[in-house]
């Protein structure tokens, strides 16, 4: 198994609401996955996502406010959570509603941080 797959899995494995991890670049493309909890339109979300993401980094950057480290959506019956790996290369975390952001975003941290040396 490859690191990004263990890494995947032990998120998972933290965060019981999972239902849906991605590392992907900020053009949309998935570099690996793993569906915990199928459902028709997740990974048609996480696409979607990636025009946010990338109008979260240009409004970072345009701003000097530096690099985007983290981004966040609640909706009714979703939390989806964007964390950087890289400035190029996020995970995506689709959350099932009621989860534990604080936990999911500690795990998600220490994920990005394991995953990092795998981009240099």
């Amino acid at each position: 198994m490859s690191a990004f797959s263990d890494t995947l899995k032990q998120v998972a494995a933290r965060v019981p609401e999972t239902q849906l991890l991605i590392v992907m670049g900020t053009d949309g493309i998935p570099i690996e996955k793993l569906v915990v909890r199928p459902a028709a339109n997740l990974e048609a979300v996480a696409a979607e996502f990636t025009s946010l993401l990338k109008s979260g980094v240009a409004v970072a950057a345009d701003t000097g406010l530096g690099q985007l480290k983290e981004l966040s959506v609640v909706t009714e019956k979703m939390i989806a959570l964007l964390v950087a790996i890289t400035p190029e290369y996020f995970l995506f975390a689709g959350l099932a509603p009621g989860a534990l952001m604080g936990r999911a975003r500690f795990a998600l941290r220490v994920a990005g941080i394991a995953l990092e040396r795998e981009f240099v």
